[in-house]
């Protein structure tokens, strides 16, 4: 069982698995069930640092409307990876794809890319409809391809 966020935690974009909320596991999950993972730490992992560099994509004021339908330590990781200005960042689905590749055990791209696919996918179903819309106009047409 894993147990809620530690209060006054230094580094919120710290993936530890051991400060999860059922929430987030229940987010991993889903991404481990689909992928075929063998340990939640791996999808969660995953899913944090998938989230996070989606965060560096967004404009801040959608992430801060995309923190409302997430876990609470995805919503925090979401919001601190926002540079103060409001604008998107365009990234290319490789620069993205090789930013998560650095946090997950996978070496290979195309698994890489696979996972983060699964990942996006999941993050669709939780969101709204309408904010699922702002993403994906936000997003490279490379990136919106792998959330649909």
């Amino acid at each position: 069982m894993t147990t809620p966020p530690i209060q006054g935690d230094e580094n919120p974009n710290d993936p530890n698995p051991a400060n999860s909320s059922q929430t987030l596991a229940a987010f991993s999950g889903q991404v481990q069930r689909r992928l075929g993972l063998e340990q939640p730490s791996e999808a969660e992992i995953l899913v944090r640092s998938t989230l996070n560099e989606l965060g560096k994509s967004v404009s801040s004021g959608l992430a801060q409307e995309l923190t409302i339908s997430l876990p609470p330590e995805l919503s925090a990781e979401l919001r601190a990876q926002r540079p103060k200005d409001d604008a998107a960042r365009s990234v290319s689905k490789e620069s993205f794809v090789d930013a998560v590749s650095g946090h997950v055990t996978s070496v290979d791209a195309d698994e890489v890319e696979r996972q983060v696919e699964q990942v996006l996918r999941v993050l669709r179903e939780w969101l709204p409809e309408d904010q699922v819309d702002r993403t994906l106009e936000q997003l490279p047409g490379d990136l919106v391809a792998l959330m649909r």
